[in-house]
């Protein structure tokens, strides 16, 4: 994520629910569609205000932006495509001091006045296209993709259900759920401070694990071959063979491994489906007592 200047109390409190109601006004809509290649990667750039993506029915990107405000002129805030053969990037621009919308991601927000603008994304995404979402006061719901993840925000929940991952994600005031129906090459990365961390992952699945939280538990679902000592805490080994890394952290939370979702959501903006009962299934190194 690029570096922002962003004063919590200018920005709303993060989820998008008092960002969209509570006497709000809401309007100011802007559309975009493209039609990408195979190889071109989308990136999404918000800085207040939460980001959907869904499933799209085509080969077109299909961008739908809205605006919500109280006291502050919605045309202070400017929404921009940049296209390249990298692929899109479509930045939320407030005015500021320093301010960038590059390809490749490339996002600068410093020096905001105070502004209540907030601005909500929904992003229908074409089959086997790579995205990554940020934002800052916000959620991210990105659901029944195909293609690997990158997903980030500060103050927000994360959730991901995608065909094939890995998905990386982070956020520091929310909880994380990824539903990773099959593995492509690259590590999974999921950490917060504040909320628990959720892994759906495919049945066969063959990795390293590392899963540590301070004031919670790790549990799993998937025999685990364990390195080092037995922690409720922390776990660290393999499953099955080996393979990518599973990096899951939270500091106030709870991190539960349990098998993928087999639809990876059914219900529009729900949340991949946990095991009611996880259970902690570790066997130990050959090498060890």
């Amino acid at each position: 994520m690029a570096s922002r200047d962003h004063p919590r109390r200018h920005w709303g409190d993060g989820e998008g629910g008092d960002l969209f109601g509570h006497g709000r006004e809401v309007g100011d809509p802007w559309d975009y569609s493209v039609l990408l290649k195979p190889n071109q990667q989308v990136w999404i750039r918000n800085t207040n205000g939460p980001i959907d993506v869904v499933a799209g029915t085509g080969d077109s990107l299909v961008i739908h932006a809205e605006k919500s405000w109280r006291n502050s002129d919605p045309q202070s805030v400017q929404v921009v495509p940049v296209l390249t053969e990298r692929g899109l990037t479509v930045c939320a621009l407030w005015e500021a001091r320093d301010r960038r919308c590059n390809e490749g991601g490339d996002y600068r927000i410093n020096g905001v006045k105070k502004n209540d603008v907030a601005v909500r994304f929904t992003v229908q995404l074409p089959r086997n296209v790579h995205i990554d979402a940020s934002t800052v006061n916000g959620g991210l719901e990105i659901d029944g993709v195909s293609a690997p993840v990158q997903a980030a925000t500060v103050n927000g929940r994360i959730a991901v259900n995608t065909s094939t991952g890995p998905v990386q994600a982070t956020t520091i005031n929310g909880s994380i759920e990824a539903n990773m129906q099959t593995l492509t090459s690259g590590d999974v990365r999921l950490t917060t401070v504040n909320g628990s961390v959720s892994a759906g992952l495919p049945t066969n699945i063959n990795a390293n694990i590392d899963a540590e939280t301070v004031n919670g538990r790790v549990e799993t679902d998937f025999p685990v071959k364990i390195v080092g000592k037995t922690s409720p805490r922390h776990l660290r080994g393999t499953i099955g063979t080996g393979g990518a890394t599973l990096k899951l952290v939270t500091v106030n939370g709870s991190i539960t491994l349990h098998e993928a979702h087999p639809n990876p959501n059914p219900h529009p903006h729900a949340a991949p489906a946990a095991p009611h009962h996880p259970r902690f299934r570790a066997t130990p190194r050959p090498d060890r007592p």
